[in-house]
């Protein structure tokens, strides 16, 4: 049986810089990620209180049809 040479892996300086790189923007999409859910959340507890009151008047929020939704037509929100 035939035997191959090992493998060597050679690193270069530019190959750690673009890991680091690699890293380093991972990390950044990683945290903006977590704000956006933050805020999402923070949103979405400080509006909390609206909809009940909505849901209490029995006023339901106008729901898009399924073709608004696919071609981006817009609903009479705030009075456009």
């Amino acid at each position: 049986m035939l035997r191959r040479p090992a493998t060597t892996i050679t690193l270069t300086s530019a190959d750690l810089e673009a890991y680091e790189a690699n890293r380093q923007r991972k990390m950044w999409e990683k945290q903006q990620q977590q704000q956006a859910h933050e805020a999402q959340a923070f949103f979405a507890q400080s509006t909390n209180g609206s909809g009940k009151q909505r849901e209490q008047a029995g006023v339901r929020p106008q729901q898009r049809s399924q073709k608004d939704r696919i071609m981006g037509g817009q609903t009479t929100r705030h009075g456009n």
